[in-house]
C-alpha cells in the first residue's frame, strides 16, 4: 500500500496516542520513577553541580533544591518523556527500513535527552537567577523550543531518506 501524507499523519497520531497513553499508564510505577528520577532528574542535578558547583543542588523527590533559591518542582509532563515519545511515533510512522529507523532513533533519542536535561537546567537557573523570566520561559519558550528542534531533526532525517521513500511518502513523483 502506498504511503501518503495522510497515512503518515494517521499512523503518527495513532502511535503517539498509544505511546503517550502507555506511559501515562505507567505513572506512579517503578518504571516511571526509574525513567524520570534516575535517567532524567539525577543527571540534571549532577550537571548543574558540574556547571555551577556552588549551587550544591540536591534532588528531593522530584524537586531540585539549592541554597540559591526556590527549588524547581518537576511535575508530570515537565520531564521530557513525551518529547521522546512524539519523536518515536514520527520515526515509526514514516516509511523507512529498519536500519534507517534505528539510526534516526539513536540520534534523535540523544537529542531529545540532551534537550530534556538542558530544559530542566535552564528552568532551574531561571528560577534561581531570573525569576521575572519564569512565566515566559516556562510557559512558552522552553516547552516549544525542544519540540521545534526535534521537528527540525525529523525533517532533516526524512529529507535524507532515499528518493524512492520520499516519493512514496509524498504521493507525488515530482518531490524528488
Amino acid at each position: 500500500m502506498q504511503a501518503t501524507p495522510l497515512r503518515f499523519a494517521l499512523a503518527f497520531l495513532a502511535l503517539a496516542t498509544l505511546l503517550i497513553g502507555g506511559f501515562e499508564a505507567l505513572r506512579g510505577t517503578v518504571i516511571e520513577r526509574f525513567l524520570v528520577e534516575t535517567l532524567i532528574l539525577k543527571p540534571t542535578t549532577a550537571l548543574i553541580d558540574v556547571v555551577t558547583p556552588a549551587e550544591h543542588v540536591q534532588l528531593v523527590g522530584r524537586r531540585l533544591i539549592s541554597a540559591r533559591g526556590p527549588g524547581l518542582n518537576v511535575t508530570r509532563g515537565c520531564e521530557g518523556i513525551e518529547l521522546f515519545l512524539l519523536l518515536l511515533a514520527a520515526l515509526l510512522a514514516f516509511p523507512a527500513n529498519g536500519r534507517r529507523r534505528l539510526q534516526g532513533l539513536l540520534w534523535g533519542s540523544l537529542l531529545a535527552y540532551a534537550l530534556s536535561l538542558t530544559r530542566l537546567m535552564l528552568l532551574h537557573y531561571t528560577l534561581s537567577y531570573r525569576p521575572a523570566l519564569w512565566e515566559a520561559l516556562h510557559g512558552l519558550v522552553l516547552p516549544l523550543g525542544p519540540i521545534v528542534v526535534l521537528a527540525l531533526y525529523f525533517l532533516h532525517w526524512t529529507a535524507a531518506a532515499p528518493a524512492a521513500v520520499r516519493v512514496a511518502a509524498s504521493g507525488r513523483p515530482d518531490v524528488v
